[in-house]
């Protein structure tokens, strides 16, 4: 199923998780779970957090936003995953992400949700001070996503079709043009922030065998990181 076709009946809820789709989530899950143990709890001076929301259905699923233009932000339009800033408000920057989420896209990550584990926390190139902790969800059945102020629209696109749709992309930037590596996604690229998280995620729990020849853990990882971004 192409990015358009997810995009159009990502909110059918009607199909039963596939067991192919809760193998490779299961394995999501292991992998997850024994990086979070080696890494210890998220680093509670976090500036952010997003949320890779995943549900099984044919294929592992992930939830996606695409940024409202928003005068100011510096990743209106953007790809990414839902999440944000850390408001006095949160705890730790596991209830960052969980709010974000919520307010984002409609969907609560503490009922009807398990969380898998976090990756290593980044850094967005324009904003080096700041450290994003990305969080991994399991939700079973979602309810259709409700985009707020934040997103223009929220869609589901398989996680592991986003690698065969890797290409340079030349993003416009104030400063100039940017060429860097880019997924496909809803129509549009996927970099920066959002690109090497998923990257990381890849070189954790493997790359699709149907990835193609291109050496992806080397030439994506090494060239994705350092480019530009969104949270």
């Amino acid at each position: 199923m192409d990015a358009s076709a997810v995009a159009r009946h990502g909110n059918d809820l009607g199909a039963l998780s596939h067991p192919r789709a809760m193998t490779r989530l299961a394995d999501v899950e292991r992998k997850m779970s024994a990086l979070s143990k080696s890494l210890g709890p998220p680093p509670r001076t976090a500036g952010g957090a997003v949320s890779m929301v995943l549900r099984g259905r044919h294929v592992p699923e992930v939830l996606l936003i695409e940024r409202a233009e928003r005068e100011g932000d510096p990743w209106s339009g953007q790809i990414a995953f839902p999440g944000g800033r850390r408001t006095r408000g949160d705890r730790s920057p596991l209830e960052t992400a969980r709010r974000e989420t919520r307010e984002e896209v409609g969907i609560g990550l503490t009922r009807g949700a398990r969380l898998l584990g976090w990756l290593p926390p980044r850094y967005p190139a324009n904003r080096v001070d700041w450290v994003v902790v990305p969080f991994a969800f399991h939700v079973s059945r979602p309810p259709a996503p409700r985009p707020g102020d934040e997103a223009a629209r929220a869609f589901w696109v398989p996680l592991d079709g986003l690698p065969a749709t890797l290409r340079k992309a030349v993003i416009e930037l104030p400063e100039g043009e940017l060429e860097t590596p880019a997924f496909e996604a809803g129509g549009k690229p996927l970099w920066g922030f959002t690109f090497r998280v998923l990257c990381d995620l890849f070189d954790l729990v493997g790359w699709p065998a149907d990835a193609g020849a291109t050496p992806v853990p080397d030439r994506v990882g090494g060239v994705g990181r350092g480019v530009g971004d969104t949270p």
